[in-house]
Formats: structure tokens, sequence, C-alpha cells
């Protein structure tokens, strides 16, 4: 075992985090390490990354649908469909991403969608915005945030660029907060655009061997502030991994 490895075990230091988040790269881990990281990364960035968007479980009700299948009370149907969809959409982030031969597509991103909002649909329609797996037909604007979103003719084509600019096996931090403005500056979807985008930063962290952040819904307005500028949101994306690696300690 690496002196990186035996650091995860005992307690860090806040004056060397920012040092260590630099250091630690994901197969730095020990495979018990990444088993227990992504496990709980499930529960977190999928009650946060919802939370962020509205959805009212708590993160303990969250953490019981998911780990034992009991749905939280009083609360929408709809909600628990997409936080349940979600955690199968991160699940198939990580399984794909641990394959540095595969590489981010458009169909890879419809597919993500679809699956975090396929059930919740057939159970409860008028809980989603449609169409699913597919781009949005009609103008939208980020709540909070002063960006001039693509127009609707436009998506597939501005989508296809992005692609084309990022190999989603080949990227640095920069690189990962730079997909995510365009990403969301693009918003191809009715609804989801960034818990999609959010799962795709995971996945590109994951394939370049970076522990994936987790945003937190307390962070929510630093973030819509960050992604104004690659370079905030760099350093929003390394605090964040903070707190992924916080959870092995």
């Amino acid at each position: 075992m690496t002196n990186n490895s035996i650091s995860y075990l005992i307690p860090i230091p806040k004056q060397k985090r920012k040092r260590l988040i630099n250091m630690q790269k994901l197969n730095e881990l020990s495979l018990k390490q990444r088993e227990s990281l992504f496990r709980q990364l499930r529960v977190s960035i999928t009650h946060h990354s919802n939370a962020m968007e509205g959805t009212t479980l708590s993160y303990g009700e969250t953490k019981e649908l998911l780990e034992n299948g009991n749905t939280a009370k009083n609360r929408p149907i709809g909600e628990q469909l997409v936080i349940l969809g979600f955690a199968k959409a991160y699940d198939v982030i990580i399984r794909e991403a641990m394959n540095k031969e595969n590489i981010i597509n458009s169909s890879f991103i419809k597919d993500i969608h679809t699956i975090m909002f396929e059930d919740a649909l057939q159970i409860s329609p008028f809980f989603v915005s449609t169409p699913i797996g597919a781009y949005r037909l009609d103008e939208r604007y980020i709540k909070g945030v002063d960006i001039k979103l693509s127009a609707p003719n436009k998506i597939s084509n501005d989508i296809e660029n992005l692609l084309y600019t990022f190999d989603s096996n080949s990227m640095n931090l920069l690189d990962i907060s730079e997909f995510h403005i365009a990403f969301e500056k693009i918003h191809p979807f009715a609804d989801g655009n960034g818990r999609v985008g959010r799962l795709l930063m995971a996945y590109q962290a994951i394939q370049n061997n970076i522990i994936p952040p987790l945003i937190k819904n307390e962070h929510r307005d630093e973030y819509l502030t960050a992604i104004n500028d690659k370079d905030e949101l760099l350093k929003f994306i390394d605090e964040s991994i903070q707190n992924s690696m916080d959870l092995l300690e």
C-alpha cells in the first residue's frame, strides 16, 4: 500500500487538503476505498443533484429509498421515481466510465436522460417535461443565471461540436469545467440538464483518473455563479472533490 493510500485512512488536516486534492488520483485509492467511495456517492450525488433542482426528499429519505426500497411518506411519487431513475443513470455512468476506450457521444447523453426520467414518465407523466431522450423543441433559460441558451434548431449541431472538441477520456479539470459550462449553455433537454451535466462531469472525472466531485445542494448559489466562468468553476470543482474525499474519512 502506498503512502497516499494510507493517508485516506486517517483524518486529513484542513490546511493540507488543497494540496492533497491536486496529488490524489482515483487509482491511488485501494479497491476497497474506491468501492466505498462509489457506493456512498451513489446516495450523495443522487440526493444533492436532485435537491438542487427542487426535490424535497431529505438525505435520509433518499438513502432509505435507494438502499432499502422504502418510499418516503408524504413526498410526491414523481420525485421519488426521478430519484430512482437518477441512481440508475449513475450506475450506468460508473460502469461505462471504467472503460477508458468509451467516448461520450450524443446517443449516450440521450440515453442517460431517458434512464433518468422514463419510469417517472410512465407512472407520473404530469411530473416530467417532455420529450425525454430527445432534444427540447422550445426556448429555455436557466433560473438565476444570465446565460443565453442554444436555440432549438441549433442544439444538435452545438452538441456535436462540443463532443468533437472534447474527448471524454482525455480531459483535465479545466477541460471538464469548460465542457460543463458549454453543455449547460446548450441546455439540450426540456428538463434535467443540470443533473445530466453533473453526471457527465462524474464520468469524465473517472475516465481521467480524477475523483468525481460531490456538488452539494447547500453550495448551489456558488455553483450557479461559478458556471459563468471556467476558472471559477475549476476552483469550485476542485473544492467539490474534497467533499467526495471527506466521505472516506
